[in-house]
């Protein structure tokens, strides 16, 4: 399904995407994950909290549960130390996750590859520098990028618009002409406030509140009346 609602005569001059659940199907891996990893450090996962976390950083991860777990009191090296053990954990558990099972959104590269033969993209991601580098080589998605920002290049990571401004930046455009993917409320928080005309992928198909805030959604990149929009904005 597919549904746009932004004036018929925009055409992106470029396009910038989220990495973890619009190029990699990596989100419901990396929950489970962290449901793993708060009942370590004697944490309850609640859905709240659980939603409030989707498309957050290593780093905003790191010290959620940090500042949240009782453990941190009988940490030898005090509330500094254990945040940064935390942060390792995280860290090398991102990196783990890559080789266990992750694998490339439906029609995400093809759509990558479609868009760059006409205007430049780029990748804007709450990952780290290193991690979204593997995560991007991994797939093939870097041969067809101009750059790729995590929030180790900005002053803040999303829901901040810093990593979006500079991708637009590093691709020469101006916000307002570069059309973005999210399917995060921390992501598409990200993307509007920098300016960019947020599109959202939604794979369950159960449009509400976040893409409504957004030019429009999609459930696939492989949808026909999706494709034939990019061929308009492509001007094919």
């Amino acid at each position: 399904m597919f549904t746009l609602h932004q004036p018929s005569d925009w055409a992106p001059a470029c396009a910038v995407f989220d990495c973890d659940g619009v190029l990699l199907d990596s989100e419901k891996l990396w929950g489970q994950v962290q449901a793993q990893m708060f009942k370590h450090y004697q944490l309850e996962l609640t859905p709240q909290l659980e939603a409030s976390l989707v498309g957050v950083s290593a780093g905003d991860l790191a010290d959620r549960i940090a500042n949240l777990s009782p453990l941190k009191a009988s940490h030898p090296g005090g509330p500094s130390a254990f945040r940064d053990s935390v942060y390792q954990q995280v860290t090398s558990t991102e990196f783990e996750i890559i080789d266990q099972g992750v694998q490339a959104i439906d029609g995400a590269l093809e759509l990558v590859k479609l868009l760059s033969s006409k205007i430049p993209v780029a990748v804007a991601s709450n990952s780290g520098r290193d991690l979204l580098t593997k995560k991007l080589t991994s797939f093939g998605f870097d041969q067809h990028l101009e750059t790729w920002v995590s929030f180790h290049d900005v002053p803040a990571g999303k829901p901040a618009p810093d990593i979006y401004l500079e991708a637009v930046r590093r691709l020469g455009y101006t916000p307002d002409q570069a059309l973005t993917f999210e399917d995060s409320i921390t992501g598409m928080q990200a993307a509007i406030q920098a300016g960019t005309r947020c599109l959202i992928y939604r794979p369950d198909q159960t449009p509400g509140p976040l893409e409504e805030a957004g030019i429009g959604w999609t459930s696939s990149f492989t949808d026909p009346a999706f494709l034939a929009q990019v061929d308009r904005w492509l001007g094919q």
